[in-house]
């Protein structure tokens, strides 16, 4: 595919650019070397290929998902200005007193 200056003036009008000069000129090679690199890797024989999950091994990460109920901290209470042992109690806010 080339990238000519009508499809860069189209380009440039879709993402509200207003580019002039070397900066036009070094954009319009910018973007063919971007589409001849994809145009490149398109030419390998992929068929078969299982897509790239991840890099290494998972390490752990992929466990069944099991939902439980999470112990409050001791800390959290300590640190805490009014607490009952299960709930922290805090000001209201946002509404008039009156």
């Amino acid at each position: 595919m080339k990238i000519d200056e009508h499809l860069l003036a189209n380009l440039c009008e879709l993402a509200r650019l207003h580019i002039e000069g070397p900066e036009r000129e070094a954009l319009l090679k910018d973007l063919q070397r971007i589409v001849d690199f994809v145009e490149k890797i398109n030419e390998l024989p992929l068929e078969g290929v299982e897509p790239l999950r991840f890099v290494g091994h998972p390490a752990g990460f992929l466990r069944e998902d099991v939902p439980e109920s999470p112990e409050p901290s001791a800390l959290i209470f300590q640190n805490a200005p009014k607490a009952d042992g299960l709930y922290l109690r805090v000001p209201k806010f946002g509404v008039k007193e009156g």
